[in-house]
């Protein structure tokens, strides 16, 4: 596993990875180290001309899908197609069995104690209160559409739970450059790299958002790796998130 060089703090960015960041800042959660990889990771793909949609799973407000909708409009000569699965409400349960300690426990504060942990696919009510609320369908269609203006004919919605989205509309999405995984838990990080997982193309990236946050999410990974043999090399964004480069 390699380290990541220190990040620079976004002062020292480049100025338009800057704005591209401070506009779609207030619609993620995510760290800086990540989004400027992620900046990073669609310049490649622009500049290597590498094939592919865009695809993220959990998106919460759209912002990650929405910068790389800008990094594409800023380096990219062609629009890629941007594939955005969630469910646009909570999140579901964890499942307390393989999720982890910290799971557990950041349902049980963030719902104030009314959160199951049995893995069921329904909607963990106020989970996301103290962020700003669940990501809404409309709010990322005025993100992409309106704010950014990215063309909607390119831009893909799969609402509803991955287990049961992905076995049906992961066929249709067809190459992808770029697939970002923010699904938190073991199970919906497990449904979404078996089922999209082929069709990143060679030298495409696979970025798991929350590797060394909840120990499910990570040990869908390393199951997932191990059954397939595959030559992966993870590197490090930050803390947390992890990527690696399909051979």
């Amino acid at each position: 596993m390699n380290d990541w060089p220190p990040c620079p703090s976004a002062d020292e960015l480049e100025p338009d990875v800057r704005d591209m960041i401070a506009r779609i800042r207030g619609h993620t959660m995510v760290t800086l180290p990540r989004l400027i990889s992620l900046v990073e990771q669609v310049r490649h793909c622009e500049s290597a001309a590498l094939p592919g949609a865009f695809v993220e799973c959990g998106v919460w407000k759209g912002g990650c899908t929405g910068l790389m909708a800008l990094a594409n409009l800023r380096y990219g000569e062609r629009r890629r197609d941007l594939h955005l699965f969630d469910a646009f409400t909570e999140i579901c349960e964890p499942d307390a069995t393989i999720d982890g300690d910290r799971a557990v426990q950041e349902v049980r504060a963030w719902t104030h104690g009314a959160g199951g942990t049995t893995g069921r696919l329904t909607p963990l009510t106020g989970f996301y209160d103290a962020f700003g609320g669940p990501g809404t369908l409309e709010e990322n269609r005025e993100l992409l559409e309106q704010t950014i203006q990215y063309d909607p004919r390119n831009i893909h919605y799969h609402k509803g739970w991955f287990q049961d989205t992905l076995p049906v509309d992961a066929a249709a999405v067809g190459p992808i450059a770029i697939l970002r995984l923010d699904g938190d838990w073991y199970a919906s990080t497990k449904a979404c790299l078996e089922h999209l997982y082929d069709q990143v193309v060679p030298s495409g990236y696979v970025i798991i958002d929350d590797y060394d946050t909840y120990d499910g999410c990570r040990t869908a990974v390393d199951e997932f790796v191990a059954s397939r043999g595959l030559p992966v090399r993870l590197h490090r964004v930050d803390a947390d998130c992890r990527y690696w480069v399909k051979n």
